[in-house]
């Protein structure tokens, strides 16, 4: 069913209002704009006895208002694979998230699969086809669409029902469900997708050889940069790129001639922009140190003896296989680093299941309270340092 007007798709709204399971994806290109263009929405519905499956055209849709009323109807599990950017485009665009909510990639890790496992190979996995992916980097754009598009389309969302039941089936049995609880909040939680315009440097990469005073200037531009791009419907990398404002942030120009000694300053900024990125740094130079941004440090930095991450990770993994679960799910190498630096807060890995399963063992791991040894071809776990034993 190829959803193109107001009416099909109030239609549709109404068809799979009674489903249990609905499968979402999206199709979009943002090569040239800040926003993500939404070119199409695939959904595909389960019922007890039978299935609908249907793409959304938004590109000819003026209102897609009554999809919200399929995201918030409590008695449909909304499915996703690996569904962080399709959430971030419809609360951009519908200022709702679909809850309750369900990801394969997620709870793929929770059984024994990549943290990074692709939607062709869950189908693999779970029903025995090889999806054809040649579209995914087709025009979707373009109208009409060709039929192996279309065909691509309705093979991102057709299986996901089928490989949710197994799944849910398979967690069930395991006792984990309730493992994906918070990764599944976070995801259908509003503020995930909110954008902090004065939060966005620590994403510019050598940030951390910068001074406090530069950091602040590296702030101030990277806001006016998201700003801007916003304002313009512009890629970031259109009004400034990251080497750029760097080495704006590094020299702390007073003067248009003196950003212009900038590479690349003049051409890529002009006068208008390089009048506001001059304004930027002028802001960060007035500001307090007390209102100066602090540097993210990274722990691995900090020293820690390689064989105490060595012997953390030796443990992660030996807990992973017992569990099946891939270990980077299980652990991420930046939380065993910052546990071998003695933090011991705000840290996934002394989270909920994480904790329970592992955490709590590592830190008796550092403390001397545990030991691992050898017998014959197993790796065991026992109390005490076993010194002299």
């Amino acid at each position: 069913m190829y959803v193109d007007n107001d009416e099909a798709l109030r239609g549709l709204e109404k068809s799979i209002a009674k489903a249990s399971v609905v499968a979402l994806d999206t199709e979009f290109i943002r090569e040239k704009t800040y926003y993500p263009q939404l070119c199409l929405i695939q959904v595909a519905a389960r019922f007890p006895n039978d299935e609908k499956y249907a793409i959304i055209d938004p590109l000819t849709i003026s209102d897609l208002t009554p999809i919200k009323s399929l995201f918030t109807n409590e008695n449909i599990v909304k499915v996703l694979h690996a569904g962080d950017q399709d959430l971030a485009i419809f609360y951009q665009i519908l200022g709702v998230l679909p809850k309750p909510l369900f990801d394969t990639q997620r709870a793929a890790n929770l059984l024994g699969y990549t943290q990074q496992i692709g939607l062709a190979a869950m189908v693999k996995a779970y029903c025995d086809i090889k999806l054809d992916k040649t579209d995914t980097f087709s025009n979707w754009g373009q109208r009409p669409l060709t039929q192996t598009q279309i065909a691509y389309a309705y093979d991102d969302v057709r299986y996901l029902p089928r490989i949710y039941e197994a799944m849910h089936a398979a967690l069930k049995q395991k006792n984990r469900l309730s493992w994906l609880d918070d990764e599944f909040s976070r995801l259908t939680d509003p503020a995930t997708y909110e954008i902090d315009v004065r939060g966005v440097w620590r994403r510019v990469r050598r940030s951390s050889a910068l001074r406090p005073v530069q950091l602040c200037a590296l702030r101030e531009l990277a806001a006016w940069r998201e700003l801007t791009a916003q304002k313009k419907d512009y890629p970031r990398k259109w009004v400034a790129t990251d080497e750029l404002l760097l080495e704006i942030a590094r020299r702390m120009p007073q003067t248009l001639d003196e950003l212009y000694m900038v590479r690349n300053a003049r051409d890529k900024l002009g006068k208008q922009w390089a009048h506001q990125a001059l304004a930027a740094v002028h802001l960060a130079q007035a500001l307090p140190p007390d209102e100066w941004p602090l540097a993210e440090h990274n722990p691995s930095r900090r020293g820690p003896k390689t064989a105490q991450i060595d012997m953390l990770n030796t443990l992660v993994h030996l807990r992973a296989s017992e569990n099946s679960i891939a270990p980077a799910i299980l652990a991420s190498h930046d939380d065993l680093v910052a546990l071998a630096c003695g933090q011991r807060s705000n840290l996934e890995i002394l989270k909920g299941w994480r904790k329970d399963i592992i955490g709590l063992e590592l830190i008796e791991l550092l403390e001397g309270k545990l030991s691992l040894r050898l017998d014959g071809d197993n790796l065991k776990v026992t109390s005490g340092s076993q010194h002299g034993s």
